[in-house]
């Protein structure tokens, strides 16, 4: 009988001792648990108050990761260009969880903050006219739903995107060397019906200006109640864009351009406007700059399946843009959306000439790989003999202070610092010479036109007569100094003489 006590009251401290090792463990997992609710809470409340989208976790990533991923990409593009071998960027791979989608790019707390202007740039004395013109050009859609303005953009409330009517092979955001040779079709979606969905008692129907992108958006639309289920909610004001030629400056440019011009149009600023990227392009040099220029950025692969936006904004086409329009008059806000522009990059603005030491700036045209459709990195219209004429130039203005660069192979920060303090910008035509937008007020542009270009091209020539900037074009007519890499050779003096014509132009002497 004793012994039986004995063996009950051994299994009874047993149990005990388990039972409180349970209870401890159990303690740990609430307060670590506490934890992290507390951590997520906190977090949250900082999106909403600086107006992020919030979008799922998986799709996030770090502003800060965005150097690097630009750093890799230079390194990347000089060492394909190089060697000219796939096989020798094995040792430029990076880590596929951060950088494979790219789908969602929100600016990092310990990164620098772009210095936005917390108003508009203009006010009711001054309204552009274009504005104007829009506003008399509306069409309301829908019960108010939707609104087209003059067919070139729609503003939509309630609507929702079904990615699952939206179709692309793609993602979108992978690295160049990943999809070498991949068709361009293929980076764009196809929109069956669905896609979009509004409520509305019948399916509106709306045109766009040109071959555009938005006529195929609205043959998408489906009629749904506004009470459908989704999977998110996005209360922020968004500009869904597509782009093309998303490598060329130029063309990226005028998507810029538009965001901007739309964005204050809806009385906005870029503490409270976000980007929807409707492309699957792999990701290219220019696209941290769209965080950098407004709230968030996300690709259309990196939201919810049905997402319901209670304010998108179908934006204006590239091709569109009233920066296209060379002959028009100035573009309304040109100046401000330089202000805005390099404002975002904490950048000055407000540099003065001074004619006893002027800043020339050459920029280089160097092969480099951009996108998957050249994967040599090949590039025409190059300067032949780069140092004699750069040399030639120093000796014969000493005064002055002259660089030459490849300027792609820069950050936009540093891209813009450099042209922000430039009086003269010399270059061959070239996607580059869109820098003349951030020149200073008083400076000047020379664009060189190789033999086998059009000297017609009038995209650099455009930017100067809005800003009223000096501009110069030098065309060669000797073919003999063409050379078979699409390289021009140019004679020193011609160069120096294009110069001291610009000098006296801007300075009077």
């Amino acid at each position: 009988m004793k012994s039986c006590f004995k063996v009950f009251r051994h299994r009874r401290r047993n149990v005990i001792l388990l039972l409180v090792v349970v209870a401890a463990i159990c303690l740990i997992f609430l307060a670590f648990n506490d934890n992290l609710s507390t951590k997520s809470s906190a977090k949250a409340v900082q999106r909403r108050s600086s107006h992020v989208v919030e979008l799922p976790r998986t799709t996030a990533i770090a502003y800060s990761h965005t150097k690097e991923i630009d750093t890799r990409i230079h390194k990347v593009s000089k060492k394909w260009t190089l060697n000219g071998s796939s096989a020798h960027l094995s040792s430029v791979r990076l880590n596929k969880q951060k950088l494979n989608r790219l789908s969602f790019v929100r600016r990092g707390s310990s990164s620098k903050q772009p210095n936005w202007n917390p108003g508009l740039y203009y006010n009711a004395s001054s309204t552009p006219e274009v504005f104007l013109q829009w506003r008399r050009e509306r069409e309301v859609m829908c019960d108010g739903r939707m609104v087209g303005y003059d067919h070139e953009f729609v503003e939509a409330r309630d609507l929702t995107v079904d990615r699952k009517f939206c179709t692309c092979a793609l993602q979108g955001g992978e690295l160049i060397q990943d999809v070498i040779n991949q068709e361009e079709l293929a980076e764009y979606y196809t929109f069956d019906v669905g896609c979009f969905q509004i409520g509305c008692a019948k399916r509106p129907s709306y045109f766009f200006n040109g071959e555009n992108h938005l006529t195929k958006w609205m043959y998408s639309i489906a009629v749904r109640e506004v009470s459908d289920k989704v999977d998110r909610v996005i209360d922020d004001f968004t500009i869904a864009v597509t782009r093309y030629e998303y490598a060329n400056l130029f063309h990226t440019m005028t998507d810029w351009y538009n965001a901007f011009v739309v964005m204050q149009f809806f009385n906005r600023t870029s503490f409270d406007t976000n980007i929807l990227i409707v492309d699957a392009h792999p990701y290219g040099a220019l696209d941290s700059v769209w965080t950098q220029l407004f709230n968030s950025t996300v690709r259309l692969a990196g939201i919810p399946t049905r997402t319901r936006f209670r304010n998108l904004v179908w934006g204006i086409m590239g091709y569109n843009s009233l920066m296209k329009i060379f002959v028009s008059p100035t573009p309304p806000l040109i100046e401000d959306f330089r202000s805005f522009f390099l404002s975002a990059y904490n950048i000055d603005s407000r540099r003065q000439i001074d004619c006893a030491k002027l800043s020339i700036l050459f920029i280089w045209r160097h092969n480099y790989l951009a996108h998957p459709r050249n994967p040599s990195g090949f590039v025409s219209r190059k300067i032949h003999n780069e140092e004699q004429l750069i040399q030639y130039v120093k000796r014969k203005n000493s005064n002055s202070v002259v660089t030459g660069i490849q300027i792609d192979s820069y950050g936009m920060r540093q891209q813009l610092q450099l042209v922000a303090n430039a009086d003269i910008l010399v270059g061959m035509h070239g996607a580059g010479l869109t820098h003349a937008m951030f020149l200073p007020k008083r400076s000047a542009l020379i664009e060189l036109v190789p033999n086998y270009w059009s000297p017609m091209a009038e995209h650099f020539k455009a930017i100067c007569v809005w800003r009223g900037l000096v501009y110069k074009q030098w065309f060669n007519n000797d073919p003999r100094n063409e050379f078979s890499d699409q390289s021009t050779n140019i004679a020193p003096q011609i160069m120096n003489t294009l110069i001291k014509n610009t000098v006296r132009e801007l300075c009077g002497n």
